[in-house]
């Protein structure tokens, strides 16, 4: 499987067995001891040489450098059409100037890719997948597993080679301990469900993301067991508690579903909702991972690394469903939005099924409480990694709370994105609605929304500006309303807004501008906050002359559960303030 070069430096690591160093030399090409076992080393955090290894035994997963001179490292074969296997990729599918690969078939701990090199080389492509974290098979030069029989790359239409599938694990058995701190292990017993990256975490780089390990302190403690996300500051993310029972992947699917029974008998009305979360990460069991309903399409959204050996049960358990209402074999869209490489594109949505009832742009229309907006579940841009979909459907609960106090009254969507809260003040009976966007795009398809329920013809307008400009400049009476969801961050015509720069002042003029009994809706989706946005709220209202301001919680509809510990698994904040 290729020819042999010399390099400076050999840099890998040993597969899921335990070896000696007479046998990783004798892997190498190099059989003997002396001078070549002093100069194994075990590798550091940055693939530099480290402490001596001596002769072993080196368990599963080690990472292990040792010059070049005393071997010769395998060289993958120059060819334009190859065959390599490597750990998962996120992507089923990327390229770059002179390449593209794609997954052919998968086993539960290898990708088979095929690539075509093009005026590439092999060795760009290898040095690319070695840079994404998943070096290939044998590829010793880069980080990759020292198997038996060596570099997996052969030519794309050869005949497959008799060992091209490791008959040895290539990675540390599942279950294998990963050592992390007693401060890690307090902060999951106390329910945060994350393994953060400190000074007594193991080496994470032994398992490939998505790995499941068990947890443990170097004093013996359990800490349960854990899906690995990889290198970086979220390590890990955990998939049981100590001493608790482990579904399995289609039970913890079924039981997300089962929660949400009452939605999906919902949605077969005419006034129903068939737009809302059936899966929500870490609070469904399932971490790094949702799934949205969106009309007749279920769209899978990988988010985490550590779901990268989830989504495919996922999505064969969400083939299969039956007994919770949802109906069976809906087809499925999954979307990644993972941090892309700084070279070249990677192909982001993918359709699992056929026959998608979209419509020419890629879209299709979905059904909230009576009303029908448009979608896009990002098949038309496969490329360009979105979360959204043009409709926050965490924000479902909130629509409902300010229609219900819409009827006669005077209202300004602040950041009003596609239209969904205008949409839902006016079918609840207000007399005027303002929706403010920086964006024309946005603003377009938002009067798109209103024409297809029928709304908004003389009491809604339209307003191409900043949302504090827009207060500043509103003439007239009060507002009985004002809606003020913002991003955490965007473009803001020749500024930057920032939420934890810019929303104070906003909120300042916000309740200037509110009618006697009038009321702000206030969402934030920060996760490092100063303080929490209740005492924001009152801090603003008191120095605004509003002291006996009334706050309530506003949070997402019971499909979006939170964790007590994990406010990271919230999708926002949200405060409802009403003046007396």
């Amino acid at each position: 499987m290729g020819d042999t070069t010399p390099v400076a430096w050999l840099r890998f690591r040993t597969p899921g067995v335990t070896l000696r160093a007479d046998e990783v030399l004798r892997r190498l090409g190099r059989a003997g001891a002396g001078e070549s076992l002093r100069e194994v080393t075990v590798a550091d955090g940055h693939w530099e040489p480290g402490r001596a290894a001596g002769v072993g035994p080196f368990a599963p997963g080690t990472a292990l450098c040792l010059p070049g001179r005393p071997v010769r490292a395998l060289r993958a074969p120059e060819l334009r059409q190859v065959r390599v296997l490597t750990a998962p990729l996120p992507w089923r599918e990327a390229g770059a100037a002179g390449w593209q690969v794609r997954r052919r078939c998968a086993r539960p701990s290898l990708w088979e890719l095929e690539a075509e090199t093009g005026e590439a080389t092999t060795a760009d492509l290898l040095s690319w997948l070695a840079v994404q974290g998943s070096p290939v098979v044998g590829d010793v030069r880069r980080g990759g597993v020292l198997v038996a029989g060596g570099l997996r790359v052969c030519a794309r239409d050869d005949a497959t080679p008799a060992d091209w599938w490791p008959e040895e694990p290539p990675f540390p058995p599942q279950d294998a301990e990963l050592e992390i701190s007693e401060a890690t292990r307090a902060a999951l017993q106390r329910g945060h469900p994350w393994v953060l990256s400190d000074a007594g975490l193991g080496d994470v780089g032994r398992f490939p993301s998505g790995h499941r390990v068990r947890l443990g302190t170097r004093a013996g403690g359990d800490a349960g067991l854990a899906r690995i996300e990889g290198a970086g500051r979220l390590a890990a993310r955990r998939w049981a508690a100590p001493g608790s029972a482990s579904p399995e992947v289609g039970a913890r699917v079924a039981a997300a579903l089962e929660r949400r029974a009452c939605l999906h008998q919902a949605a077969g009305r005419e006034d129903g909702t068939d737009a809302y979360r059936l899966i929500h990460g870490e609070a469904d069991g399932l971490p790094g991972l949702a799934v949205d309903r969106l009309g007749s399409v279920l769209r899978i959204l990988v988010q985490g690394r550590a779901a990268l050996t989830l989504r495919d049960e996922v999505a064969e358990a969400l083939h299969a469903v039956s007994g919770s209402g949802l109906p069976a074999g809906l087809p499925r869209i999954e979307v990644v939005h993972l941090r892309k490489p700084e070279e070249g594109w990677v192909r982001c949505a993918t359709a699992l099924d056929e026959d998608l009832p979209l419509d020419e742009r890629g879209r299709l229309v979905v059904r909230e409480a009576g009303l029908q907006f448009e979608v896009d579940p990002g098949l038309a841009e496969p490329r360009r990694a979105r979360p959204g979909v043009g409709l926050f459907l965490d924000q479902r609960a909130n629509r409902e709370r300010v229609r219900a106090l819409a009827r006669g009254g005077r209202f300004a969507n602040l950041f009003a994105h596609t239209g969904a809260f205008s949409a839902a003040l006016l079918a609840g009976g207000a007399r005027e609605v303002w929706s403010v966007d920086l964006s024309a795009a946005y603003l377009g398809e938002l009067e798109a929304n209103l024409a297809r329920n029928d709304l908004g013809a003389r009491a809604h307008h339209a307003v191409k500006l900043d949302a504090r400009r827009f207060l500043e400049r509103a003439e007239g009476p009060g507002f009985d309303g004002l809606i003020i969801d913002p991003p955490t961050a965007a473009a803001a015509g020749r500024r930057y807004w920032s939420v934890r720069r810019d929303l104070e002042p906003l909120l300042k003029v916000a309740l200037r501008r509110l009618a006697p009994g009038g009321f702000l809706l206030v969402t934030r989706n920060a996760q490092r906050r100063r303080e929490p946005l209740s005492e924001l709220l009152l801090r603003v209202a008191r120095r605004a002359g509003a002291p006996g301001a009334e706050l309530s919680e506003a949070p997402a509809g019971p499909d979006f559960p939170g964790e007590l510990h994990f406010p990271e698994g919230d999708p926002f904040e949200g405060i409802l303030l009403r003046l007396r």
